[in-house]
């Protein structure tokens, strides 16, 4: 069968999950195909490779635009069977009956996938696989049947990065992406893998990890097709502890990989020995959220439990070891005001951060605090009118318009003062105030390219491969909205 993966656009992340359906897929002996929406030629694209299957990994607020992608394949041709993963997908299945699609996988897709393609070739019914909700199996307020939770990760095949590597930009962007884990046993209320854990109590172990002998497998094989300058580890955890996993990963990621990594961690799990045995791996920067800098909203309100101290103490570990730190924020939490977002940017300051990102609060469906937002009547539960970008103001009404101006413009110019933190009162006092414009975004925009290029990601790019990446940046992104590719009757239809 042919498959045709459509995806909302393409970035400079690899699209892992895609990658290892098509691996999956390529295993049972499927052609597959991707389609960029941004790009288009959906249309144009899905009569020329004339799909038996569409698939597409929805998240909530970008879903609206692959339902209205649906509604154009089923325009097309209604034999084309069109499934829907991915967060949206898993917390709101009720789509099923709603709207053309033919079947949703929600949780985890690796084993229920697979069978889904055979059911599909075979003709069979697929209304018993675990983990599939179709019209004939979905019933409102019972839960999916789910399948155990992947336990064993090493039998997965290598990503299918050809699939974007010979089409998009991701081929020559010499920076690649990689998971060693999954899973994440906290209850942080803006995150959904509380939720998501909830969904597979009872169904094995919140988080697994492949050996370390597979990660240098697959990493190996990936730097002998593809210029690989960089290491990016996804895992919403690196390392948990210090253990048997990470000497080995200490001792056999720089002799056999030997390129420079980032990786994300928990301040309160960072300890010196493990720090130092990830500096000798070849960690070039770490990822660490500070989310708020007030005790009551993190630990409270977000439920990080993670005092001031705690954080202080690991930034400073970093900055000992010389090793870049790279934070998470958030500003516009429901039941604040701008007083704590300023004090969460002076804790980044504190902490002697490299680079930060202060992204607006946008509820994502059925976290506690999305829950949090709708009980206070801040957010009226419309998850359909989000619009998730440094543009778009706070969707929550507790703020007026103009605190959601002072939050736009501080949530931009923030990583302006980690840069130079002496312009701290210059922005928190004067900036912020002005009418935003693009002065602010490109600010923003080069003070994150020259950090992230230099201190976090550091990678060495030729002329020619740096102006095409601002061209891409600022004169292709500019025609490349998806919001003009579908029509607003089209759009309606969705919301």
């Amino acid at each position: 069968m042919k498959i045709l993966f459509v995806i909302k656009d393409v970035e400079y992340i690899d699209p892992m999950g895609i990658m290892l359906l098509s691996a999956l897929a390529k295993e049972k002996g499927h052609a597959t195909a991707v389609s960029i929406l941004a790009d288009g030629k959906l249309k144009e694209e899905i009569l020329a490779f004339r799909p038996d299957i569409v698939a597409f990994s929805a998240k909530t607020g970008e879903h609206k635009y692959y339902l209205a992608a649906n509604n154009q394949i089923k325009a097309i041709d209604k034999t084309i069977f069109t499934v829907i993963g991915g967060p949206h997908a898993t917390f709101f299945p009720e789509i099923i009956s709603q709207y053309e699609i033919d079947a949703l996988c929600v949780g985890e897709g690796d084993d229920a996938w697979p069978e889904l393609l055979t059911a599909i070739e075979n003709k069979t019914s697929i209304d018993s696989i675990p983990n599939i909700v179709t019209k004939g199996n979905f019933k409102a307020g019972v839960p999916p049947v789910m399948r155990e939770r992947r336990r064993a990760l090493d039998d997965l095949p290598f990503l299918d990065r050809e699939l974007f590597y010979s089409s998009t930009r991701l081929g020559r962007f010499p920076m690649r992406s990689f998971m060693v884990s999954r899973g994440c046993p906290y209850k942080c209320t803006y995150c959904f893998n509380h939720k998501y854990n909830m969904l597979y109590k009872g169904k094995g172990a919140l988080h697994s990890r492949m050996s370390v002998e597979r990660v240098i497998s697959e990493l190996k094989e990936l730097k002998s097709r593809y210029e690989t300058q960089f290491i990016k580890f996804y895992d919403d955890i690196f390392v948990m502890k210090d253990d048997e996993w990470l000497d080995e990963f200490s001792e056999r990621y720089p002799k056999e990989i030997g390129v420079p990594f980032h990786c994300l961690m928990r301040a309160n799990l960072l300890t010196e020995p493990i720090l130092l045995k990830l500096k000798k791996a070849g960690l070039a920067s770490m990822s660490m959220s500070i989310e708020s800098g007030n005790d009551r909203v993190r630990n409270e309100v977000l439920k990080r439990n993670m005092s001031k101290e705690t954080l202080i103490e690991a930034f400073d570990l970093c900055h000992k070891h010389n090793v870049p730190t790279f934070s998470n924020t958030i500003f516009a939490i429901p039941g604040t005001t701008l007083k704590e977002d300023i004090e969460s940017l002076d804790l980044n300051l504190r902490c002697r951060v490299t680079f930060g990102e202060f992204p607006l609060f946008f509820p994502y469906p059925k976290t506690e605090l999305a829950n949090y937002a709708i009980k206070m009547g801040a957010f009226d539960g419309n998850f359909d009118k989000l619009h998730m970008s440094y543009q778009a103001g706070s969707p929550l009404t507790c703020f007026t318009d103009e605190e959601k101006h002072l939050q736009r413009n501080l949530s931009l110019l923030a990583t302006v003062v980690l840069w130079k933190p002496s312009l701290r009162n210059l922005v928190v006092n004067h900036l912020i105030k002005l009418p935003m414009n693009k002065v602010d975004f490109l600010m923003y925009y080069f003070v994150k390219a020259y950090l992230v290029k230099t201190r976090i990601y550091p990678m060495k790019f030729s002329v020619l491969n740096t102006i095409r990446g601002v061209y891409e940046s600022f004169v292709l992104e500019k025609f490349k909205h998806t919001e003009e590719i579908f029509t607003k009757e089209e759009m309606k239809k969705v919301s």
